[in-house]
């Protein structure tokens, strides 16, 4: 199903859609639900924030409902002030539809028999709510509690603001950083050769020597830490090889030789299972140091202030 085609399915059941969230929500007696659409989990997920002052009920009404519609509900639960019902999607829109309107049904009858009341969303607490986008989720919440997260909005964006990226500084971090991972992999090569695990080790010295210096990360500076990491691998991978071929050298008796050591070293490369090791070790750590990246990208992306919109009701 597309966005457009679960937007005009979504209006058969009463419900408006918001593009950002890309979720459904409706409104009835001071009630907010919200709908939605799971396609890699097959399913559709009904929302509803509320405090039950009869939780025994509740719970038995819910599972008398999951137990009499177990053709079309995965599951119906109330957790963490909650109400969350889960639709089972068919090939046919239809069935869907109707299954769908069920379910809204059901909840609208729910609310109105009065054993649970409506809530905040950030403060669990039965007041008047407006529905609000706060980052890429529907949240209803009240207006005490959207003046505040509008402060705290505010103040982080004015530290994410004065933020400025120094990007020659993160770069003189971030090769200081490798360097101090790359004598820390050398060193533990010695103890345990660990296929590459320890590429983690110059990743994270890398992008944390950009993060100190550079004060604020970019999409720029995760490709740029990643370069880096992945060279100061490289080349702590060979000189870890030539020290420990220097100590089996030196074990044998034959001292303290780096000369020799290098021309052992290159010559082992031409002894295939030596080679395939090696080579096997380096796709280990560059796929490590790619999701220390993904990783980086990530809290970049959600250390900025999320943005909160108007009431949409």
């Amino acid at each position: 199903m597309t966005e457009s085609e679960f937007q005009e399915f979504l209006i058969t059941v009463g419900y408006r859609y918001n593009s950002k969230s890309k979720s459904g929500f409706n409104t009835f007696e001071g009630f907010h639900t919200i709908i939605e659409f799971l396609a890699e989990e097959n399913r559709y997920s009904l929302l509803l924030g509320c405090n039950a002052e009869d939780m025994t009920s509740l719970l038995h009404k819910l599972k008398s409902f999951s137990a009499e519609n177990k053709t079309f509900i995965t599951k119906a639960l109330y957790k963490d002030r909650r109400i969350k019902i889960n639709v089972k999607m068919t090939v046919d829109s239809d069935i869907d539809r109707e299954n769908l309107k069920n379910v809204t049904r059901y909840i609208t009858e729910l609310c109105k028999s009065g054993i649970i009341l409506p809530i905040c969303r950030v403060c669990s607490r039965n007041r008047k709510t407006g529905m609000y986008i706060v980052g890429r989720e529907l949240m209803p919440i009240c207006d005490k509690c959207i003046v505040r997260k509008r402060r705290q909005y505010e103040r982080r964006r004015d530290m994410f603001i004065k933020k400025k990226q120094n990007m020659p500084a993160g770069l003189a971090g971030a090769f200081f950083g490798a360097a101090l991972g790359a004598s820390v992999y050398i060193l533990l090569y010695q103890f345990w050769q660990a296929y590459g695990i320890w590429a983690g080790v110059i990743a994270v010295c890398t992008f944390a020597g950009y993060v100190i210096s550079g004060k604020r990360a970019t999409k720029l500076s995760a490709v740029f830490c990643e370069i880096i990491s992945f060279a100061a691998f490289l080349c702590a991978e060979y000189c870890a090889i030539v020290a420990n071929m220097a100590i089996l050298i030196e074990r044998q008796g034959g001292g303290i030789a780096v000369t020799e050591a290098i021309e052992s070293t290159n010559n082992s490369f031409s002894t295939y299972t030596i080679l395939n090791s090696v080579i096997f070790e380096i796709l280990i750590g560059t796929a490590i140091m790619a999701v220390i990246g993904v990783a980086y990208f990530l809290k970049r992306k959600y250390t900025r202030p999320l943005k909160i919109s108007n009431n949409i009701l």
